[in-house]
């Protein structure tokens, strides 16, 4: 009798097809479900093997994938995004550029001072446009001024940023907060600037003008407005770049003889002041000298030292300069001198002769001799 073979399946024992099951179980392949196969296999409630651009069962039957259709609208998407990176506005990135190797530099007649404006303005233009805006004016202003074949074009984009700037501007200072108060600090103080950076214009001498009130003026009082409304919410770095540290300018700037200039006139002031304004025109000359001190003797000579004098001057004081005054423009006229210093920044070149011609012409003959003090430490001479 032929013995069967223990591996014939007839020959299995009952423990053996154990071993088998549980054989089995343990070599199975485990599998992971998916709900991300592509349309047309749902539909046919088909296994799909998620081969993109195209899965294999739409590749044999021939048919349009949706994986094709998600790969197009990506390659859209990523073409268009190539397409606005590569429309970037040329001229923001100069003027950017320049303003953080050279105008902000220009802003203070020392390192420390001109260091905050560089990295402060910085800081707050990212979060407001109009402050962004003001400081690519200014800029576009300063490359007009030493690219003379490109002059035309940037003064219109310097217009182009100080208008978009002066709506959001006047918006703010109407609603001044804890969150904007540095922006509107540091935008009028930049709109003053941008106007000195214009250039002397016709009519428009700075504390007055002959064809209405001065421009810069109105923005220069904004702010010391802007100042006392904010001076709760400003913060300390925002009162650094508006009086930075400093030092005292070398003697041989120092104009001669100004201090028995000044007593001299204050004597001639205090003689043919009309009572209701002899203490207002009093108060002037002692805040010039004081600002004289300052700017010589004392241990801060920026800008803002200088333009102390119009900051705090009475709003009736610079009304009567405004109704040519004789009195306001004498002392005005002894204010220039210390204006001629400031030639030193681009933005102010010319103001100070052409100030004093505005002053001379508004002046009637009787009182022009108290101008030559003035008129001669500048080196202006009347045409």
């Amino acid at each position: 009798m032929q013995q069967e073979s223990p591996l014939s399946e007839s020959g299995s024992t009952p423990q053996d097809a154990q071993y088998e099951n549980a054989a089995s179980k343990i070599t199975r392949k485990s599998h992971r479900k998916s709900r991300a196969g592509c349309t047309n296999c749902k539909m046919r409630r088909i296994k799909c093997d998620e081969l993109k651009p195209h899965c294999t069962n739409c590749e044999r039957r021939q048919v349009q994938c949706s994986f094709a259709s998600e790969r197009s609208k990506s390659d859209r998407a990523i073409y268009n995004t190539r397409a606005d990176v590569s429309e970037l506005d040329l001229s923001q990135i100069e003027l950017t550029y320049h303003w953080t190797t050279t105008t902000s530099r220009s802003l203070s007649a020392w390192w420390s001072g001109a260091a905050v404006w560089q990295s402060l303005l910085h800081d707050i233009a990212l979060g407001h446009t109009h402050v962004l805006h003001l400081m690519f004016a200014l800029t576009a202003l300063q490359l007009a001024s030493c690219r003379a074949d490109r002059r035309k074009y940037y003064i219109t984009l310097a217009d182009r940023h100080y208008e978009a700037a002066l709506s959001n501007v006047t918006h703010a200072m109407a609603n001044i907060d804890k969150d904007n108060s540095d922006a509107v600090l540091v935008s009028v103080q930049l709109i003053c600037f941008v106007n000195w950076a214009k250039g002397p214009r016709e009519g428009e001498y700075l504390a007055f003008g002959t064809q209405g009130r001065s421009d810069w003026l109105i923005m220069f009082r904004g702010v010391r407005t802007t100042s006392e409304a904010s001076k709760q919410h400003t913060s300390k770095d925002v009162s650094d770049a508006r009086v930075p540290q400093s030092r005292p300018l070398s003697s041989l700037c120092e104009p001669t003889g100004w201090e028995s200039q000044l007593t001299e006139l204050h004597e001639h002031v205090f003689a043919i002041s009309a009572p209701t304004e002899k203490r207002e025109d009093t108060r002037a000359l002692d805040i010039l000298r004081e600002c004289f001190t300052s700017r010589y003797h004392g241990e801060d000579s920026e800008y803002h030292v200088v333009f102390a004098w119009l900051y705090k001057m009475s709003d009736n004081f610079l009304d009567r300069m405004q109704q040519h005054d004789p009195i306001p423009l004498i002392i005005f006229a002894h204010f220039v001198v210390l204006m001629q210093e400031m030639e030193q920044f681009w933005y102010m070149k010319d103001w100070t002769k052409h100030c004093m011609s505005g002053i001379h012409d508004a002046l009637g003959k009787e009182h022009r001799p108290w101008i030559k003090w003035p008129m001669a430490k500048i080196g202006w001479i009347p045409p």
